[in-house]
């Protein structure tokens, strides 16, 4: 989950309005990430179910952050 905490550096730091570029591009990073976690086959395995479902939460967290930010 490195690159979500490279992209909340990013949200922390973004100052715009949500038609800005960087926005655009930190949403759709974003949202690609959790389409990458969906993807994740569990296997049945309860950890890595509530690993996945913890990256999850915590990229909608990031997400709503932006949306707040965003102007």
């Amino acid at each position: 989950m490195a690159e979500a905490e490279q992209l909340e550096e990013e949200v922390d730091e973004f100052v715009g309005k949500k038609t800005d570029k960087s926005y655009r591009l930190l949403e759709e990073m974003l949202t690609k990430l959790l389409l990458e976690l969906d993807s994740i086959e569990t296997g049945g395995q309860d950890s890595v179910r509530q690993a996945r479902k913890e990256s999850v939460h915590r990229i909608q967290a990031i997400l709503e952050k932006l949306e707040r930010k965003g102007l």
